[in-house]
């Protein structure tokens, strides 16, 4: 369903993105993406940059853990900034 949302997305292609340095990544043991709800509009930015294919959209953003391989992507493509490490 991903790949089919991607293609049909109205905002176009996102264009490939340098990952930042090591230091942009969690320093911590336990750190993890998390998505605040208030803040989240249902927009699908994230879920279009994602190429992990960790997160769904269906109102508001739910990430994948076990999916999410911390590139970044979904956080640097956020308008409200919902997603944040947490």
């Amino acid at each position: 369903m991903t790949v089919k949302f991607r293609e049909g997305a109205t905002p176009g292609v996102v264009p490939m993105l340098s990952i930042g340095p090591q230091h942009d990544r969690p320093q911590k043991e336990g750190v993890k993406l998390q998505v605040i709800d208030e803040l989240c509009v249902g927009c699908n930015y994230c879920l279009m940059s994602c190429q992990d294919d960790a997160l769904i959209v269906e109102g508001i953003c739910e990430v994948l853990l076990d999916k999410c391989t911390d590139c970044l992507r979904c956080l640097l493509w956020c308008p409200t900034g919902a997603l944040v490490y947490e």
